[in-house]
């Protein structure tokens, strides 16, 4: 979450959320998750689509 240059990496209870309306696409963090579950909107797999509005809303209740 560090590497965010604009820090709109949050963490919540059951994962860590990135806010799409602070997010600049530098693209630093996607090498730098653990588990390899940060994708381009447009590139997300068909089994997390369910999670794009999760992470929106819950990044925007944390957002600056």
């Amino acid at each position: 979450m560090q590497v965010c240059p604009v820090d709109c990496i949050y963490e919540i209870a059951d994962q860590v959320v990135i806010n799409p309306d602070e997010c600049i696409d530098c693209g630093l963090c996607e090498p730098e998750c653990p588990v390899t579950a940060i994708f381009v909107d447009t590139d997300v797999p068909p089994q997390w689509k369910e999670y794009i509005e999760k992470n929106k809303t819950e990044s925007q209740k944390l957002a600056h």
